[in-house]
């Protein structure tokens, strides 16, 4: 077992290179040996199967199969034994029992009706764990090895058994995961790698690839207990139950060879969901689960016990699979402790695993870091690839001005080597918008990147040149502004004075009273005036009303209009806005008098620079 911290081992090779040749020189006459027993089983398999072939159903004598001794092997909680065989089934089984049989016969081993062989009607002993430290190979496909960001349900069940105070160590030739990204062996990118990950598990192996050179692992690193979950590769690839029941029993057999005495615990196949295919691949593995109860009972000796894993006992593959076939956190920690509760009982390895299982997190666990960049045609959003992740969504929101919700983007996310993109489109300039990057594998959903915000392309645009009036001064005009997205119009009315020098007529009265405005003459010597003349005075002749006086027309001369300053809007004085004129660079005049005008590009909600200001003009 490779302890945490100490360097990891090439996977592709078994051994030093020290010890290279040795394992070689031993290996090869193994090798040879198994090959001719295979050979030789093969041969008499085929001589069989014109008899088999030759049956009929009914021909066959079902009291010779009994399923009694199933019940020992089930873990605790178990029934009644579930296994139904079907025709075709029940002839895999047959095979493989009568595969088994030929070949311990053939290396001088007990068959499993020699003279220490148990009771046909009661179940056999259960070898309990060897002294010392248990060696424990693992062996699969891509359901044991597991993918780039994986826990595995081996970690799952090492930290069960260690924690348990169970002294074990993992064997194997590797300690990789399956790289998702590269379609390749050697990934090391685990959830969590403190543990011990040696296994002999290959993704995308078939049950027969991987029996065929089981046996040379199991001689080289002598497990005490095999945990075998393989067949579904088989069954994925358009194979049949049978097939899949066949590569598990040549396993068993061709280890037994090696080590007689290595205890096996075979797990169940979980169902599949979404593969365009289920109700035959779901057939298939129910045909296959039900078949290898069976294989188990037909197998197992008094020294080499074969229990069964119930992996698909309650699993779901809408819940505990990240894809259509692989188990995400979820699934990992139901098949291990499927093979928990099998190691405990009935082989007594450990305690069963707690119920109910505790809740764990799916989707990858390491969260993105996404930088923001302005690109030519958007916003460009780069992060280093998560491990395991298998697709990423973008979440924006505009935060202001006028808020709006949560929106995913439908990117295409750029892979270069080990970085991830997504180029951003659409956004308005001097708008205030967050993102979020969340990974995914599969289904599944992980850790949400932290939130970045920024305002997007904040840079004001410049204020339109060339302002000018034509037709007259009804259309006011300017050259068009680049990214400009629509103009502004703002007006001010002119301060207007009349210039004119004349003065109102003099007073020519000199203060000169009328003779008849009613006054007494004085004395010419300066005295007194003289007295009236008694009696009656004369009635006065009526004078004419005088006329009113004509208005004083305004003086002759234009008024003198003036700028009151020379500030514009974002400064002056009595600027009100005419409001957006819309995307074209010219505007047809609304107000009449004396105003100043000027015009103020515009990009989103970014305001620009304004125009040099014009005067309307005079009819």
């Amino acid at each position: 077992m490779r302890e945490p911290g100490e360097p990891e081992e090439d996977a592709s090779a078994s051994s030093s290179a020290e010890g290279g040749a040795e394992s070689s020189a031993v290996r090869a006459p193994l090798r040879e040996t198994l090959a001719r027993r295979r050979d030789a089983l093969r041969a008499a398999l085929a001589e069989r199967l014109a008899h088999w072939r030759t049956l009929t159903w009914q021909d066959v004598s079902w009291r010779t199969l009994t399923w009694r001794g199933l019940a020992a092997w089930r873990h605790r909680g178990s029934g009644t034994p579930r296994f139904e065989p079907g025709p075709l089934g029940l002839l895999g089984v047959m095979l493989a029992a009568m595969a088994v049989t030929l070949l311990f016969i053939q290396v001088g081993s007990p068959g499993l009706t020699g003279e220490d062989g148990p009771a046909a009607d009661g179940p056999l002993p259960v070898p309990g764990p060897p002294p010392g430290e248990l060696k424990v190979m693992v062996v699969g496909d891509s359901l044991t090895q597991g993918s780039s960001g994986d826990h595995t349900w081996r970690y799952h069940l090492w930290r069960h058994l260690t924690g348990s105070e169970v002294a074990v160590d993992f064997v194997g030739p590797y300690d990789d995961l399956y790289d998702l990204a590269g379609e390749e062996f050697g990934d090391d990118s685990y959830a969590a790698p403190d543990f011990d990950r040696d296994h002999a598990a290959r993704w995308g192996h078939s049950a027969g690839e991987l029996s065929d050179e089981v046996s040379l692992l199991a001689a080289e690193y002598e497990p005490h207990y095999l945990l075998l979950l393989s067949g579904l590769e088989d069954i994925l690839a358009g194979g049949s139950a049978d097939r899949a029941l066949e590569g598990v029993g040549e396993t068993i057999s061709t280890v037994r060879v090696v080590r007689g005495e290595t205890r096996f615990v075979v797990g169940e196949l979980p169902p599949v969901e979404g593969t365009a295919d289920d109700a035959r691949a779901n057939s298939e593995i129910a045909r296959f689960n039900m078949g290898v109860v069976a294989l188990a009972e037909q197998l197992t000796s008094a020294d080499s016990p074969v229990v069964i894993a119930r992996v698909a006992d309650g699993y779901s593959p809408a819940r505990d699979n990240w894809d259509q076939a692989h188990p995400n956190a979820r699934g990992e920690l139901r098949i291990a402790a499927a093979f928990a509760d099998a190691l405990a009982d009935p082989l007594g390895v450990g305690p069963a695993h707690p119920r109910p299982l505790p809740e764990t997190e799916v989707g990858p666990l390491t969260a993105p870091a996404p930088e923001p960049e302005e690109g030519e045609d958007g916003l460009v959003l780069s992060w280093a690839a998560v491990p395991g992740a298998t697709d990423y969504r973008v979440i924006q929101r505009r935060v202001g001005p006028d808020p709006d919700g949560e929106t995913v983007l439908p990117l295409e996310i750029e892979e270069d080597g080990g970085k991830r993109s997504a180029l951003v489109e659409g956004l308005f300039s001097g708008a205030r918008y967050e993102f979020t990057v969340i990974p995914f594998k599969g289904r599944d959903s992980g850790e949400a990147s932290e939130p970045i915000q920024l305002v997007w392309r904040e840079d004001p645009p410049p204020g339109p040149d060339r302002i000018r009036l034509q037709d007259g001064g009804s259309t006011l005009v300017w050259e068009q502004v680049e990214d400009t997205t629509h103009y502004e119009v703002w007006v001010r009315p002119l301060d207007c004075t009349f210039a004119d020098d004349r003065r109102p007529p003099a007073d020519t009265t000199d203060g000169a009273r009328s003779p008849d405005d009613g006054s007494e003459e004085p004395a010419p010597d300066g005295g007194d005036p003289s007295p009236r003349p008694p009696g009656p005075q004369p009635t006065p002749t009526p004078r004419p009303e005088p006329e009113p006086e004509p208005p004083v027309s305004p003086p002759p001369g234009e008024p003198r209009c003036e700028r009151r300053d020379d500030r514009g809007p974002d400064g002056g004085e009595g600027w009100r806005t005419l409001g957006s004129t819309g995307t074209e660079s010219r505007w047809t005049v609304t107000v009449s008098g004396d105003y100043e005008i000027v015009v103020r590009s515009h990009r989103d909600y970014v305001e620009g620079g304004f125009s040099d200001s014009i005067l309307t003009a005079r009819p």
